[in-house]
């Protein structure tokens, strides 16, 4: 169990990263907005836009540049990435994400080659985190709108977890990709 510590140690810090950065923005949004920016039925109808729009200055008292790459959009997303499922009930979403999570932890701790797991310990955080917000709120918080200046948007909004589950993915098919690569030249070389 020692060899695991650090992954554990992994999923911790990028779920409370998560976690505290929703709370932080939440807090922030409810100081200036009320409580409803907690609800995500009436957040967008009561201020008639689609989330809310928060300009760097309001934050961090000045530009410093960012907002060339990113805007914070807030909005609640009550499906999956780009908002895929989004009719269905939170209940079952949530079901599903703890199913999954609890498949990968099993595949952690058990299943897992030394290249797994950091990129596994990095998926299962932020997929925590965002479980967390969809049986809290029956939503997911998405904050991050990447762009580049006025030419182009990425065309979904997400949030701290939803980057370690994307660079996690992409680790974890690097790694494999390496490792599977490696493992055909040692066989050719016999």
């Amino acid at each position: 169990m020692k060899k695991f510590l650090k992954y554990i140690a992994i999923i911790v810090a990028v779920f409370l990263l998560d976690f505290v950065s929703k709370a932080g923005l939440l807090s922030f949004l409810a100081a200036k907005y009320g409580s409803m920016v907690f609800d995500p039925n009436t957040i967008c109808a009561k201020c008639n836009i689609e989330g809310i729009f928060i300009p760097w200055q309001y934050i961090i008292g000045s530009d410093y540049g960012l907002s060339n790459l990113f805007n914070i959009q807030f909005v609640w997303n009550s499906g999956v990435s780009f908002s895929a499922l989004n009719g269905v009930m939170p209940v079952i979403l949530s079901c599903l994400t703890s199913i999954i999570i609890a498949y990968l932890i099993y595949y952690l701790f058990k299943k897992s080659l030394t290249y797994e797991r950091f990129a596994l310990a990095m998926i299962i955080g932020g997929a925590l985190g965002n479980l967390t917000d969809r049986i809290r709120f029956g939503a997911v918080a998405d904050f991050i709108q990447w762009h580049i200046g006025g030419i182009w948007t990425f065309p979904a909004i997400f949030n701290i977890g939803d980057v370690f589950i994307t660079f996690g993915v992409i680790l974890y098919f690097i790694n494999m990709f390496i490792n599977r690569n490696r493992c055909l030249r040692n066989i050719k070389g016999k």
